[in-house]
């Protein structure tokens, strides 16, 4: 095993049990504070455990940082530890617009996640976002974020919420570099702005 197996495999268990964590802290104030505060709270304490045990900055960021882009099965969420959910509590987190969900291509019912969505620090930023989303079919909502926009640079309004490019964009220009590099806060303002023109520019936004 080379060092940067190593460290790859060290990584992605510091990451598991940063999401535990994570997971495990929400689930404690989900009945204490209201869920912008909780959301802006959970969004510190993500950032405080990936500094501690997440390394970030390492030389290991690259391919492995990038956004996965497919789908999986409800089951196979829970199978890969994407989030420490039994299945319903994942459905309930679809209907509270913690996560969204798709119907599989070629199938008339069923459920398919996207995975970009349980990428750190994604499920910390997402559910502001989807609150605003809720009167939408799960088509648009997909495909509003994963459509290019021209004012982030060709980016997709998910690449910027993530801070981080799809496994299948080839490179980055300098700009969009320097959309991913901002803060959560910033990124996040810069989609819900994004998303506040969708009912006037849909045509734009939705394939």
């Amino acid at each position: 095993m080379t060092p940067r197996t190593s460290f790859a495999s060290g990584a992605a268990g510091d990451a598991q049990l940063v999401e535990k964590l994570v997971h495990d802290i929400d689930e404690q104030l989900e009945h204490t504070i209201d869920a912008g505060e909780r959301a802006r709270v959970m969004a510190i304490v993500r950032q405080c455990l990936t500094a501690t045990l997440g390394h970030p900055g390492s030389p290991a960021a690259g391919v492995e940082d990038r956004l996965a882009v497919s789908y999986l099965k409800p089951s196979e969420v829970i199978a890969q530890g994407l989030v420490a959910m039994s299945q319903a509590t994942l459905y309930r987190a679809v209907e509270n617009a913690r996560f969204y969900c798709v119907t599989p291509r070629g199938k008339a019912i069923g459920r398919a996640f996207p995975v970009w969505q349980f990428a750190p620090p994604v499920p910390e930023l997402l559910a502001p976002v989807l609150r605003q989303m809720t009167d939408l079919p799960s088509s648009e909502i997909h495909a509003f974020w994963v459509t290019p926009v021209d004012a982030f640079d060709d980016l997709t309004p998910a690449e910027v919420l993530a801070g981080r490019a799809f496994e299948s964009r080839a490179a980055l220009t300098a700009a969009q570099s320097g959309h991913l590099a901002q803060s959560a806060s910033e990124r996040q303002g810069k989609v819900i702005a994004q998303l506040a023109a969708l009912p006037s520019r849909s045509t734009d936004l939705i394939s």
